[in-house]
């Protein structure tokens, strides 16, 4: 059996201009903190390795904000998750929608990456393990996307997945992908398991916790049941056993119940019509497959969410998906592609 060694990736001095391309090929957007923030003193620096299985980099920057839009996540298609901890930070804030979680040192976290996200840096150094979904898939619980977790590490499966990301990092470079894979799937297993236990650790609720914990139970139910074509608000106000009016109040923060009913049809459509890779598959059964009746109608309401067509992704995907990312030149963000089923050049 041949031991593969990995790819590894050093670069310990980035100014603003290449981190800014990088992070544009690679994933997102990124905009310095403060319009007074001057691009000159920004540094950042990068350290990985990639294996068959995923690849992990260690990484420091100065303060400025991350963004990962949902016409990005449309673009890219990356179907991945990047497992995280902060060796320090100070005032990190991830934004989801309406929800923010704190990020302090010693934090693991588990990011979608085919969830919109914002983060806003202070200076931070950071793991990353990015894993392909089809890592996790076995050990997830249904085929969707999640939210951000942020876990403390006092002890339990948490720390248990930083210490083994700390090997990996205190031995880059030196493992084979023979090594790496039995560790990887551990990880997998432990991050699928908090993944599997839902929203309900990775924000601190306010005041309003109760109504806050009904709209987590609201949104996970409308996540495994998008695709009945007859859900609605009185069946969700039926599972919570409130009434509609107060289902009503839960969602207006997220624009009302149906804006957001639309919105995890419309995040789970882009995500099977970018895995369709060269079958041949109509509209009508992504339509179907989505909670919609007509494809007349999902093709309108898919349009004004993301701007483009069902049939256009079907094209692009049928003309080669990820086909932006493979041309690029950096290294970190070809690492990227590979998480979209991309080979490296």
């Amino acid at each position: 059996m041949k031991n593969l060694r990995p790819e590894v990736i050093y670069r310990p001095s980035i100014n603003w201009e290449e981190w800014r391309e990088g992070v544009a090929e690679a994933s997102g957007e990124v905009c310095l903190s403060s319009s007074s923030a001057s691009p000159e003193a920004f540094g950042a620096g990068v350290r990985g390795s990639r294996y068959q299985s995923g690849f992990v980099a260690t990484i420091n920057a100065t303060p400025h904000k991350f963004i990962r839009s949902s016409q990005r996540i449309a673009r890219d298609g990356m179907d991945a998750v990047f497992v995280q901890f902060y060796d320090h930070t100070h005032n990190c804030v991830t934004h989801m929608g309406r929800h923010s979680v704190d990020i302090e040192p010693g934090h693991l976290i588990i990011q979608d990456m085919a969830e919109p996200f914002v983060v806003e840096h202070s200076s931070y150094k950071q793991m990353t393990l990015a894993l392909p979904r089809a890592t996790l898939a076995p050990f997830l619980h249904g085929d969707r996307t999640y939210p951000t977790l942020c876990i403390p590490a006092i002890g339990g499966s948490a720390n248990a997945v930083i210490s083994m990301m700390q090997l990996l990092r205190g031995q880059l470079g030196d493992l084979t992908d023979e090594d790496v894979a039995p560790i990887v799937e551990c990880i997998a297993k432990l991050v699928a398991n908090q993944m599997n236990n839902g929203p309900c650790v990775s924000f601190a609720l306010d005041e309003n916790s109760q109504n806050a914990a009904r709209f987590l139970q609201a949104a996970e139910y409308i996540s495994r049941t998008y695709s009945n074509p007859r859900l609605n608000s009185t069946e969700v106000a039926k599972h919570l056993n409130i009434s509609r009016t107060t289902l009503y109040r839960l969602f207006e923060p997220m624009g009302g119940f149906v804006a957001f009913l639309r919105y995890i049809r419309m995040k789970h459509a882009m995500r099977k019509l970018l895995r369709t890779g060269s079958e041949v598959v109509k509209v009508q059964q992504i339509a179907e497959s989505c909670g919609f009746s007509h494809a007349s109608s999902f093709t309108r309401s898919f349009k004004e969410h993301y701007g483009v067509s069902p049939r256009d992704i079907l094209m692009d995907v049928s003309a080669g998906k990820g086909q932006q990312l493979r041309t690029s030149s950096g290294i970190f963000a070809n690492w990227l592609a590979t998480l979209n089923g991309a080979s490296l050049n």
